[in-house]
């Protein structure tokens, strides 16, 4: 890690510079451990980091929150946060232009007839035709895992609006994708066999980056905000907000970091920032160096005190840097 800390906003401008574009959108991935020193620091971080946008898929995920050492708890934290219609909605838009007979407006709902009279063709071909393009699209993509590519051809299906999957159909798939409780019937009558859980989560995680570029994203950009991982001992009953960490716990979400670096090679257009506490880097009883695992993946031996490191897997964001970034 650098000595020398990095303006949040002038840090963000670099990610956007040299990772987002170009590398991300380019179906590449990084995950990034920011130590933030003070309050102010972490929301002006955060707030620039939502301010990123421009095609990217931006989701915040807090340790406060959700159970981030759980990998399911993470997806579906993430997956409440999109806009899984909107997606199948530009996914059923490039399978209409695969056919060549696009749709004529942006409207996030979809007229096949609308369509069809507008290229002159009929209904039920076009119809047939653009279920062929999307069952080549999402079926046959075997980076999808098999649960993912059944859930979005559901949706993608429902927004044809020939009922072959009801409005009811659509909402048990996102409510499945969000991680909640329902009816094994209601599953099955989906093709769907259990629910989003620890052995299938990463699968699903490593499919959804995927399926954001399919649907034209540019990628994902994952906040992380770790800093309830510092947090000790429990406040008493009354003064409890949110979730709190063991010490096996905050071993769990650093092993779950772990992985995330080590399977960047499988994301499609990934970028994390997880952001934690300064102390959290030198303390030995809940920081980094509890869990070498993760420490010798972040941790640079050698390094300049004197100049910051952009590209750096740990980096320190303070107020304002001691030297720009060029």
């Amino acid at each position: 890690m650098t000595d020398t800390a990095i303006g949040a906003a002038e840090y963000i401008d670099f990610v956007a510079r040299e990772y987002l574009a170009g590398y991300i959108d380019g179906g590449g991935a990084a995950v990034k451990l920011l130590a933030v020193g003070d309050d102010a620091t972490r929301a002006q971080l955060t707030n620039e980091i939502r301010e990123l946008d421009d095609g990217f898929a931006i989701v915040e995920v807090n340790a406060a929150d959700t159970r981030i050492h759980l990998v399911d708890q993470l997806f579906t934290a993430i997956a409440r946060q999109l806009d899984w219609v909107a997606l199948a909605s530009a996914v059923v838009r490039s399978a209409l232009e695969r056919t060549a007979f696009p749709a004529p407006d942006s409207d996030a709902d979809i007229d096949l007839a609308a369509v069809a009279r507008h290229h002159d063709v009929d209904a039920a071909e076009l119809y047939r035709s653009v279920r062929r393009a999307l069952e080549q699209i999402v079926l046959r993509d075997t980076e999808l895992s098999h649960e993912f590519r059944v859930a979005m051809l559901r949706l993608c299906q429902e927004r044809l609006g020939r009922g072959d999957v009801s409005l009811t159909e659509r909402e048990t798939v996102i409510g499945w994708l969000c991680g909640e409780r329902l009816p094994a019937a209601a599953l099955r009558g989906v093709s769907l066999q259990s629910k989003v859980a620890r052995h299938n989560a990463r699968p699903l995680l490593v499919s959804l980056t995927r399926w954001l570029r399919i649907a034209g994203r540019r990628g994902l950009v994952l906040h992380l905000d770790l800093d309830r991982l510092a947090v000790v001992r429990r406040p008493p009953p009354g003064l409890r907000d949110g979730h709190y960490y063991s010490k096996a716990a905050t071993l769990d979400a650093y092993e779950m970091l772990r992985q995330l670096i080590d399977a960047t090679d499988e994301f499609d257009g990934l970028f994390v920032a997880a952001t934690l506490p300064a102390q959290l880097v030198q303390d030995d009883a809940r920081g980094l160096p509890s869990y070498t695992a993760l420490q010798l993946r972040v941790i640079d031996e050698v390094r300049d005190r004197r100049r910051a490191n952009p590209y750096a897997t740990m980096v320190r964001i303070g107020g304002r840097s001691q030297e720009g970034i060029a």
